[in-house]
């Protein structure tokens, strides 16, 4: 009798723990946490030791010192669209085989005064006989410059291999002008306000000319401006050479 008691409590033991283990519907959320404070900032460390000046490049003041060569061309471009370019020429070749041509004086002798011949030329960029050959050069020959008296005896002016650069577009500019001329193709061919220093050979001048279609690379009238304010050397000539 006691033993199936014991049996009937530990049936009844059994049941409850099944009903209890059965799933039951998940209770509420709860409420979340407060966020944590952000920890301070630490110190910022110390800055380093600066580095040494690193040395200077090597510049272009041997082929810039002589002066330069201004211009301005305004006109039309070949595709009849109009167009104002200036550039400024400050290289000048120092190499002893173009000297003499490129940054040049002469003087002699003429009457009771003198004969110049001046010879020169500056290049956009750093010279070079294949790579940077845009150049603006004049010669001229000229009596008594500066004096009441002075005369042109002949000039020309080259521009060489110049880029005019409009508009997205570009057209290249090859042109000799010469004081002798027809004036069909250079109706205008003037220099202005020359001056020459034979103490120091400083020269300097104002030009304009104009130009028509048949006369220049744009195949329309061109106009030609710019100033000339250069230093020129004087070659010592050899004693053979006297």
């Amino acid at each position: 009798m006691k033993l199936f008691r014991l049996c009937t409590i530990a049936i009844c033991a059994l049941a409850l723990c099944t009903i209890s283990c059965s799933d039951g519907e998940d209770g509420t959320d709860g409420i979340d946490g407060i966020e944590g404070k952000d920890g301070d900032n630490g110190s910022n460390g110390t800055n380093g030791v600066n580095g040494q000046n690193g040395q200077d490049g090597v510049g272009f003041d041997e082929l810039t010192k002589f002066g330069d060569i201004t211009v301005q061309l305004v006109g039309t471009r070949p595709d009849d669209e109009p167009f104002s370019d200036s550039k400024t020429y400050r290289f000048a070749p120092v190499e002893a085989g173009v000297l003499n041509s490129t940054n040049d004086v002469q003087i002699f002798p003429f009457g009771g005064g003198a004969t110049y011949q001046f010879q020169i030329a500056r290049f956009y960029a750093n010279p070079d006989d294949i790579h940077n050959d845009n150049f603006i050069s004049f010669y001229i020959l000229i009596n008594n410059v500066g004096e009441e008296d002075e005369s042109l005896l002949n000039a020309t002016i080259t521009i060489n291999n110049h880029a005019v650069i409009d508009d997205g577009k570009f057209f290249i500019m090859n042109d000799f002008f010469s004081s002798g001329m027809p004036n069909t193709l250079i109706p205008e061919f003037e220099f202005s306000d020359m001056a020459f220093d034979p103490d120091t050979n400083h020269l300097s001048f104002a030009y304009r000319l104009l130009a028509t279609a048949d006369g220049n690379s744009s195949e329309n009238d061109l106009t030609v401006t710019g100033a000339v304010d250069v230093t020129l050397l004087e070659q010592i000539p050899l004693p053979d050479d006297e």
